[in-house]
């Protein structure tokens, strides 16, 4: 199985973004990635309260003694996009230090509070995955759940606390009862074509809505106003749900620009100096810039060994994907190829779903046809010894040179299959198989291997 590290690891060397994915749909070892990831931060901090590396560091920014997050409200959505950005990264660098793996690439995955899912969620409408106790980790062994809760520097330092008082509380009781007004608030934000009127609904709406009803309260809370740490703007990040809230909270504004692409983005937005030295400007193509996108469904990945076992059979390869869960359109759906090394002849690669006679006689006019992608043949090497060579691109830091741009890593091959799914789901096929038919220069059926590349994963949003 490829996990969501190991694929982000794959993507990222092959240039593509990486992806973040819907908590719920985590298998069990990534949720054991995850939560290793977690206590790796908490770990770093135990050991240096100072350490910028660790989860004090990033949490005491949101407003502890930092108050970094609350001076500008025009800039909510990139300050908290750069925020969240920087934590993934921290999350990532602490899991690959734990696991001693520098192939690895983990993703923080957001929690979508607009549904409540009986059969993953407790009956405060929190997943099961961030609301339980304890968890059982890759040795078979019981262990507390770092996603449940976390110590708060504010409540030992500023507080004086002690014991498990130093450690955040939630007190979700009325959450569940919120969940259908939020899932009608964020529809109603995307009708909203204007940036600062999508701002300021959406601080004042729905992310408050989680932060309080998240946080809540109790008589036997020790904080001020007996308040839980999410319903309070100094101790929210020390919460490790705080993180996966934002990542939910970017994933809708990043839907709202999908949405919206001509939406004119203040010039205050854009100049501001947000977290971690930021611009808006720098963040708020977060595809581009800061190289991620989100996907609805769980990770889609061919792992390059099916490609290999099929050689013999020698024209086609189909790769079985998982059944799909959506309950409506989906909105983009994308098959990245990794890695794929420009040919020295002409071919054309089609896909086809869920239809396992499709060869190179069937016709794009077939419900079936996906996409396909056409390309154009690099021929034979034209420079000198060496010119095709992708070991020199390396450059070492007294050689300012631009890098050799590397085309079969830096080159995003990518097939729009958005509407060939769409067709296959309303049909009721499950679950779904990709076909990949390759064709050359002479219209005749050749084998997919001949299209040189490491993998294929799929994104769907």
């Amino acid at each position: 199985m490829v996990t969501v590290a190991k694929l982000n690891a794959q993507r990222k060397a092959s240039g593509l973004p990486l992806v973040r994915y819907e908590i719920r749909k985590l298998s069990e070892e990534d949720l054991i990635d995850l939560r290793e990831a977690y206590k790796a931060l908490y770990d770093i901090s135990e050991a240096a309260e100072g350490d910028s590396r660790g989860y004090w560091a990033l949490a005491r920014g949101h407003g502890y003694d930092q108050a970094l997050c609350h001076n500008d409200n025009r800039i909510f959505l990139t300050w908290h996009r750069a925020y969240v950005y920087a934590f993934e990264k921290a999350l990532s660098e602490a899991f690959k230090t734990v696991r001693d793996d520098e192939q690895l690439e983990l993703t923080l995955p957001y929690w979508d509070w607009t549904i409540f899912d009986p059969a993953n969620d407790a009956d405060n409408g929190i997943p099961n995955v961030i609301n339980e106790d304890n968890y059982t980790d890759r040795y078979g062994s019981t262990q507390p759940n770092p996603l449940k809760r976390a110590k708060s520097l504010y409540r030992i330092r500023s507080l004086s606390l002690s014991g498990e008082d130093e450690y955040t509380t939630r007190y979700p009781s009325q959450f569940r009862a919120q969940i259908t007004e939020l899932a009608d608030d964020v529809s109603g934000y995307m009708g909203i074509d204007e940036y600062m009127t999508f701002n300021n609904d959406f601080d004042r709406g729905a992310h408050g809505l989680v932060h309080v009803f998240v946080g809540g309260g109790d008589p036997s809370s020790p904080l001020p106003n007996n308040a839980g740490d999410m319903s309070r703007v100094v101790s929210a990040a020390f919460d490790p749900i705080f993180w996966l809230h934002h990542c939910m909270v970017d994933k809708v504004f990043y839907d709202w620009q999908a949405m919206h692409p001509s939406a004119n983005v203040p010039e205050h937005v854009r100049s501001a100096v947000i977290y971690d030295s930021f611009t808006g400007n720098d963040v708020l193509d977060a595809e581009t810039n800061l190289r991620y996108v989100y996907s609805s469904e769980a990770p889609i990945a061919l792992s390059p060994e099916p490609i290999e076992e099929q050689e013999e059979e020698g024209e086609v390869a189909t790769v079985e994907i998982p059944a799909l869960a959506m309950e409506s359109p989906v909105r983009s759906a994308k098959l990245d190829f990794h890695q794929l090394k420009p040919p020295i002849e002409n071919y054309i690669l089609r896909v086809y779903i869920d239809n396992p006679q499709a060869d190179a006689r069937t016709p794009r006019t077939d419900p079936s046809f996906a996409g396909q992608l056409v390309l154009f043949g690099h021929g034979e090497c034209y420079g000198g010894p060496g010119h095709c060579n992708p070991n020199i691109q390396g450059r070492g830091k007294y050689d300012l040179r631009r890098k050799h741009p590397l085309r079969n890593k830096s080159t995003r091959y990518s097939i729009n299959i958005t509407k060939a799914l769409n067709y296959v789901r309303q049909n009721g096929s499950s679950p779904h198989t990709v076909r990949l038919i390759a064709i050359n220069g002479n219209g005749e059926q050749a084998p997919v291997r001949n299209l040189r590349f490491t993998n294929f994963s799929i994104v769907i949003d």
